[in-house]
């Protein structure tokens, strides 16, 4: 009894380690990537920065269920660490889409409605059509990128599955 204690107090640690890393991963991604795609949008500088600003918040609460979500994704599609790097990215692009894409639009919301006093539909539409274009760039360089922080802070990748019950 008391061994099975100690092994789930070091998988939540294992699991509070990876949690960090996908917070600092995705920020840290998502700031450069998304100044561009809110520039495309036709956000001003304003729009820019409240986007960003307000995407750092979101990115600390949606990160970690995401890291969680891309690791239920690969597990839905039986894709594993041994499943061929392509395949790897067609579920990176998958969860991606099916997770980041309405986080987006929260974001774009936020940041037209401070730029402009209220949430311009049209901008946030153009937004996500334009990350929608480009997410089978972002997406799996997304996935790569946090599975390489993961893996140079020694947690396991998304496609070993920190998340996991063991």
């Amino acid at each position: 009894m008391g061994f099975k204690h100690l092994e789930d107090i070091v998988n939540l640690n294992e699991t509070r380690k990876a949690a960090l890393v996908d917070i600092v991963s995705n920020i840290s991604y998502t700031t450069v990537v998304g100044t561009v795609l809110d520039t495309f949008s036709g956000l001003g500088i304003s729009g820019v920065i409240a986007a960003r600003v307000s995407s750092l918040g979101t990115n600390a609460l949606t990160a970690a269920p995401y890291g969680w979500w891309t690791e239920k994704v690969y597990t839905f599609t039986n894709t594993n660490k041994d499943s061929h790097s392509i395949r790897k990215r067609f579920v990176d692009l998958l969860s991606f889409n099916t997770f980041q894409l309405p986080v987006y639009a929260v974001v774009l919301s936020i940041g037209t409605y401070f730029s402009e006093g209220e949430v311009n539909f049209d901008k946030v539409k153009n937004g996500v059509e334009n990350l929608a274009i480009f997410s089978p760039f972002i997406g799996p360089t997304l996935g790569w990128y946090m599975s390489r922080c993961r893996r140079l802070f020694d947690v396991k990748t998304l496609d070993e599955g920190v998340y996991k019950k063991n």
